[in-house]
């Protein structure tokens, strides 16, 4: 799980340089993803609502919804 979280960190960098807001939503939600197997909830809402953030910049307010609603779950 540790690799998967650092993997998707340094895509997340890369995505960010670039103001690819779309990728930087899925990398995120990825990341939140990997959290949440690993029983970490915090981390994995708090990265579920930078993906929701990232991907209203990115104009896909499909993906931003579920993105906050999987956030809201964790609540």
């Amino acid at each position: 799980m540790e690799e998967a979280v650092e993997t998707y960190a340094k895509a997340l960098k890369g995505y960010r340089e670039f103001d690819d807001w779309y990728e930087t939503g899925r990398a995120l939600s990825n990341l939140a993803l990997a959290h949440q197997q690993a029983a970490r909830p915090a981390e994995a809402r708090t990265h579920y609502l930078q993906s929701a953030a990232a991907f209203t910049r990115a104009n896909a307010p499909t993906e931003a919804a579920l993105a906050q609603s999987h956030a809201d779950a964790l609540t």
